[in-house]
C-alpha cells in the first residue's frame, strides 16, 4: 500500500485519459449540487476532502468497470493546459474503490464535463465570501447551451475550467475587476488587491493536493477488502459480493440475479442477506463435487466459473431461502439471528439434495437437528465462524445425509451466572431469544398461540426506566433474564408498566374467572419464577426483589436450555464470558 497525492492537474489528466475507472459494484453518481459546491469550496480554501482509494488493475483480479460519469470532451481543457501522458492509459489504469463521487465532481466542474450544465465562478461573490464568510454560493450552475461561453453576466461569471489556464484566467480577472463597474467603492490599489485575492484562490485550487492511497498490484482480495473497510470514508463495507459483481459482469450479471432472488424469496430480504451467501452455498457444492476441501474464502468465490454460477444460482438461492425459513421456524428473527455461517453450511447440504428432489434425513430428524443447531449457536463467538468452520460443518452434515453418521454435538458451557451477565450483543443472548421463541408457546398476557409467523417483540419484564425510578442496575434490566417474547400487540399495550401491576392484575382476573390453572401454565412456560397460587408470588415482582427475581429466572433459563440441548449442557462449568457484537 502506498500513500501519495495527486495535484488537481494530475487528477484531471488521469480522468481525461480514462485511466481512473469505477468498478461495477460502485453505485452511480448520486451527489446533489450542494455537495459538489461544498467540495469545490473546500478545495478553494485548501481544506481536506478525504483520500481516494485506488487499486491498479491486475491480471489476477480483473474487475468489470466503467468510466466516471463525466462527459469529457477531447478539446477540454484547451491544448497545453493539461498534458496527457501516453503511458498512463496502458500502465496506470486504476479502479476507484473509494472516492468516485469526489473524482466525478471535480472532473465535471474543472473539465466542463457535466452532461447538461456548466459550472461558473461568480468572481464578485468569490471575492466577498473568501474575505468575510465561508459560503459556496459563489459557485453557480447554468444550463448548457449550444456554446458554453467563457464568461457571462458582464464577465462576472467565469467558467470553472478556465482557471486551469493561469494566464487566461488572470487576464479575465483583471479585466473584470478593473472594467466591470462592480467595485465602485474600491480605488485602483484596492482593485488590484481584490484581483490578487481572486487569483490567489485560483492558484490554491490549481495547487491543491488530493491524498491518494494506492493498493499495490500484489495486494490480495482479503487485503483489498480489509483496507477498504478501514479507510472508506463513507463507512460502506466493500463485500465479496460487490467484488464478484464487478468480476463477472455482464455474464453473469450478479446484481440482477440477486435482485431477482430478493423479489422471489421474501425471507432473504427480511433477514437482510448479502448475495455473498448464495456464492458461498454454490462454492461449497461445487467443491464437494470436484473433491476440493470446501473453504469458501473470498479468493475462492471470486475464482468461480461464471457459467457455473449461471447454472447453479437458482438452486443455491432457493436452498438458502428454504434454510432461512427453517431458521425462522427455530425462532430466528432479523434482529436475533445468531449466525449466518451455520445456515450457509445447512443451505449447501440442502442444495445438494434439491437436484435429485430428495427429502434428506437431516430435515426429518427435528429433535437431533434442533439439539445440534442450538449447541452450535450457543457457543461464545459462534457468529464469527471462520470459512474453515463453515467447511467443517458442511462436510459433517453432508456425511450425515449420505451415511446417516450424526455430526458431533458441541458441549455448551452455560450456568445461571453466565446467563445473568450475557450482553445483548452476545450471540448466546440472541440464541436464547430464539430458544424462547420456540419453547414459549403462548403469549404471557393474552394466552394467544405463538408460532413462527407471529410478530414478536422482546419485552422488558421490569421496564428500563426502573434504572432511574428505582435505581435498578441497567445491565440487569437489559439481561436476558428480564426479557420475554410477547406478541407485538401485547407489548404495545403494556408499554412501561411494572410487573407488580400487570402480572398481579392478570392473577386477579384469573381468580375471578376461574382460569388460574391456565395462568400457572403460561407463567411456567415463560419461565416466570414462583407459583401464582402462593401468596408471596405477588410480592416477588416488587422492584425491591428485582435481583432475586433475575437470579431465579436465570436458573429456569438454564433448565430450558437443558431441555433443548440435553446432556450437551455443562452448567457445572463456569461459562466463558464473551461479547460477540459482530456478525460474520
Amino acid at each position: 500500500m502506498q500513500t501519495t497525492s495527486f495535484s488537481l492537474d494530475e487528477l484531471l489528466r488521469r480522468a481525461k485519459d480514462g485511466v481512473l475507472t469505477v468498478p461495477q459494484f460502485q453505485r452511480d453518481f448520486v451527489w446533489r449540487p450542494s455537495q459538489v459546491k461544498l467540495l469545490i469550496d473546500s478545495i478553494s480554501r485548501s481544506y481536506p476532502i478525504g483520500s481516494l482509494l485506488l487499486l491498479d488493475e491486475k491480471e489476477e483480479l480483473k474487475l468489470k468497470s466503467r468510466s466516471i460519469e463525466a462527459e469529457i470532451r477531447v478539446d477540454s481543457p484547451a491544448d497545453g493546459v493539461i498534458e496527457s501522458d501516453p503511458k498512463s492509459a496502458a500502465d496506470v489504469r486504476s479502479y476507484t474503490l473509494d472516492g468516485q463521487q469526489r473524482t466525478t465532481s471535480i472532473a465535471r466542474v474543472f473539465l466542463d464535463a457535466h452532461p447538461t450544465k456548466c459550472y461558473y465562478f461568480d468572481l464578485k461573490l468569490m471575492y466577498e465570501n473568501h474575505r468575510h464568510k465561508e459560503d459556496p454560493s459563489w459557485i453557480k450552475e447554468r444550463e448548457r447551451g449550444l456554446l458554453a461561453q467563457d464568461r457571462k453576466s458582464n464577465n462576472r461569471l467565469l467558467r470553472a475550467d478556465i482557471i486551469l489556464d493561469q494566464e487566461k484566467a488572470d487576464i479575465y480577472v483583471s479585466e473584470y475587476v478593473e472594467d466591470s463597474g462592480d467595485f465602485p467603492d474600491l480605488d485602483k490599489v484596492e482593485k488590484r488587491k481584490a484581483a490578487a485575492l481572486i487569483k490567489g484562490v485560483f492558484e490554491t485550487m490549481r495547487n491543491y493536493k488530493v491524498p491518494v492511497v494506492s493498493l499495490e498490484r500484489e495486494s490480495g482480495v482479503e487485503s483489498i477488502c480489509r483496507v477498504f473497510e478501514t479507510i472508506n470514508s463513507t463507512g460502506t463495507r466493500l463485500t465479496t459480493f460487490d467484488l464478484a459483481v464487478a468480476r463477472f459482469f455482464p455474464d453473469p450479471d450478479l446484481r440482477k440475479l440477486w435482485e431477482d432472488a430478493l423479489t422471489e424469496y421474501e425471507v432473504l430480504k427480511t433477514f437482510d442477506i448479502d448475495g455473498e451467501r448464495v456464492l458461498q452455498v454454490l462454492y461449497l457444492v461445487e467443491a464437494a463435487r470436484s473433491g476440493r476441501y470446501p473453504d469458501p474464502t473470498r479468493s475462492n468465490l471470486l475464482a468461480l466459473d461464471g457459467s457455473e454460477i449461471t447454472n447453479q444460482w437458482t438452486r443455491s438461492a432457493e436452498a438458502l431461502a428454504q434454510t432461512y425459513e427453517w431458521a425462522r421456524a427455530y425462532g430466528a428473527r432479523p434482529k436475533t439471528l445468531p449466525s449466518h455461517s451455520i445456515l450457509v453450511a445447512l443451505a449447501a447440504v440442502r442444495s445438494c439434495c434439491l437436484k435429485e428432489d430428495v427429502t434428506a434425513e437431516i430435515w426429518q430428524d427435528h429433535d437431533f437437528m434442533k439439539r445440534w443447531y442450538f449447541s452450535k449457536v450457543m457457543q461464545a463467538g459462534a457468529s464469527q465462524a471462520s470459512n474453515y468452520r463453515i467447511g467443517q460443518d458442511f462436510e459433517a452434515l453432508r456425511r450425515y445425509v449420505e451415511t446417516g453418521e450424526q455430526p458431533s454435538v458441541e458441549e455448551v458451557k452455560l450456568d445461571s451466572n453466565a446467563v445473568l451477565n450475557l450482553k445483548p450483543s452476545d450471540v448466546r443472548y440472541k440464541s436464547l431469544q430464539n430458544l424462547f421463541a420456540i419453547t414459549i408457546h403462548e403469549d404471557l398476557i393474552t394466552g394467544q398461540v405463538i408460532n413462527s409467523e407471529s410478530e414478536l417483540d422482546d419485552h422488558h419484564i421490569f421496564p428500563r426506566n426502573a434504572s432511574k425510578r428505582f435505581n435498578l442496575p441497567r445491565n440487569m434490566l437489559d439481561s436476558i433474564c428480564n426479557r420475554v417474547p410477547l406478541l407485538a400487540t401485547s407489548n404495545r399495550q403494556l408499554g412501561e408498566a411494572y410487573p407488580d401491576d400487570y402480572l398481579v392484575r392478570k392473577l386477579e382476573e384469573a381468580e375471578r374467572h376461574g382460569t388460574l390453572e391456565g395462568l400457572r401454565r403460561r407463567m411456567c412456560n415463560a419461565m416466570i419464577p414462583g407459583d401464582p397460587c402462593e401468596h408471596q408470588w405477588r410480592d416477588s415482582f416488587s422492584p425491591d426483589h428485582f435481583e432475586d427475581f433475575s437470579r431465579k429466572r436465570a436458573q429456569l433459563i438454564v433448565e430450558r436450555v437443558r431441555e433443548v440441548v440435553g446432556d450437551s449442557l455443562r452448567s457445572d462449568l463456569l461459562a466463558e464470558d464473551g461479547d460477540d457484537s459482530s456478525d460474520d
